[in-house]
């Protein structure tokens, strides 16, 4: 048994300290969400004043934290006997949340890009989003901003 808790908890552990990577403005895709597909979208020329990478940080979600929980508590569960081994399974819990929310907070990072536009008549637009590995800009580029329906606004070549 105790050797199924270890694989369990290598394998859950493995999977939750995954991360984004390096971002050399790279390894990020375009996404649409289905409520933006067939929707007219407004186009603008403009041109490209300043790049700069920052990371986006998502809201986040529990998994990480229970995942967590649930392994310290099935680690702590295996040591000693009766109450020494509810008390070990109690603090393994606590100690899995903790890790479990710090793995879960760098897994859900991406690497992102700040553009700074100037429109073709006069107006300055910062647009933070998602990097796109086949798409790279640069100061003095001719882009088009996308302003979909639904409020969501990205640079493209």
């Amino acid at each position: 048994m105790k050797t199924i808790n270890i694989v369990l908890i290598s394998i859950l552990t493995l999977a939750l300290t995954a991360c984004a990577g390096p971002n050399p403005y790279g390894n990020a895709t375009e996404n649409y969400s289905e409520s933006e597909s067939n929707q007219p979208m407004h186009v603008s020329n403009a041109t490209v004043l300043d790049v700069q990478p920052v990371t986006i940080d998502s809201d986040g979600n529990v998994v990480g934290k229970v995942a967590g929980g649930l392994i310290g508590g099935i680690a702590g569960s295996s040591v000693g006997s009766g109450r020494g081994s509810a008390a070990a399974a109690v603090a393994g819990a606590v100690v899995g949340g903790i890790v479990g929310t710090t793995a879960d907070k760098l897994y859900n990072k991406a690497n992102g890009v700040q553009i700074t536009v100037q429109t073709d008549n006069g107006q300055v637009h910062s647009i933070v989003q998602e990097v796109n590995p086949n798409v790279f800009f640069r100061k003095g580029d001719h882009v088009k901003i996308i302003e979909s329906a639904t409020s969501k606004t990205r640079i493209i070549q």
